[in-house]
């Protein structure tokens, strides 16, 4: 199985992020409703939107982990 092309250009992805301002924002229903529903229709105990930053990934939703980030790479 081919690996998926990884995106080169860091810098833009991570000036939408900034531009977003979703990074350590407030919980919100949109996308708390989602990783229930993932966990179940994947039958999986984990379930994350996970954002990513330049030295870390923030969950701005998750089921099944009590860890709000991680470091960059690390799931």
């Amino acid at each position: 199985m081919k690996k998926p092309d990884i995106l080169t250009n860091d810098d833009a992805r991570l000036y939408a992020l900034n531009i977003l301002r979703i990074l350590d924002s407030e919980p919100e229903q949109r996308f708390d409703s989602i990783t229930p529903v993932a966990t179940k229709l994947f039958d999986v105990p984990i379930a994350l939107v996970s954002l990513v930053d330049q030295d870390r990934q923030w969950f701005k939703s998750k089921v099944g982990l009590s860890a709000c980030e991680t470091t960059k790479g690390t799931l």
